[in-house]
């Protein structure tokens, strides 16, 4: 039986990201979901928000962000996670994105922002239950 559960978001703290050496990602968790399946639970973050920006200026645009632009990976270094802590029915627990890929593409945002996509992963613990 799978239980929709309210989730109470308590904190939010942005991660960091460098990627290609060159461009600045900042990330936030932004929806958390929550179910009681079973005598568990299932948590899981359907809302990460992402902005970006050039530490310097790029080499090479080619254009607009629009659809169907080629993607490529590029190497990264994770500075922070995202973390979150969450309630739901009186338990606290601790939420974690990390990302696992980091592409970009050869163009910018209409506010000049480089073209990014991250495949994120999460992790979540049970940090307190009621007595």
């Amino acid at each position: 039986m799978v239980t929709p559960l309210e989730v109470e978001v308590l904190e939010s703290q942005p991660g960091e990201v460098e990627a290609a050496g060159n461009i600045e990602i900042m990330y936030r968790i932004m929806g958390v979901k929550a179910a009681r399946v079973g005598d568990g639970y299932n948590i899981t973050v359907v809302g990460i928000y992402t902005a970006s920006r050039f530490k310097s200026q790029p080499q090479q645009v080619v254009g607009a962000c629009i659809g169907n632009i080629p993607y490529r990976p590029v190497p990264f270094n994770i500075i922070k996670l995202a973390h979150a802590t969450i309630k739901v029915e009186g338990r606290v627990f601790d939420i974690f994105v990390e990302p696992i890929a980091v592409m970009i593409a050869d163009a910018i945002t209409p506010f000049g922002e480089p073209c990014i996509a991250m495949n994120p992963v999460i992790g979540w613990s049970l940090t307190s239950s009621p007595p």
